[in-house]
C-alpha cells in the first residue's frame, strides 16, 4: 500500500514540475513595458467633410 501512496506522489510531482514548465514557455520578451508615443496614435491623414458652401465656392472658381 506504501509503494503505490509513494509512486502516485511521485507522478504528481513529476507532473506538476512538467506543467510548471510548459507554463513558462512562451513567456519571453521584453522586460519592460515600451513607452508609447503620441505620434502613432494620430492618424496621418485627417479628412474633413466638405460642406456644400465649399462646394459651391470651388465650382464657382472652376467656372471662371
Amino acid at each position: 500500500m506504501k509503494a503505490t501512496h509513494t509512486l502516485q506522489l511521485k507522478k504528481l510531482l513529476i507532473s506538476t514540475v512538467l506543467l510548471s514548465a510548459l507554463a513558462g514557455c512562451g513567456q519571453s520578451g521584453p522586460l519592460y513595458l515600451p513607452e508609447q508615443q503620441t505620434e502613432q496614435n494620430q492618424p496621418q491623414n485627417t479628412a474633413q467633410p466638405v460642406t456644400t458652401a465649399e462646394q459651391a465656392k470651388t465650382l464657382q472658381s472652376q467656372e471662371q
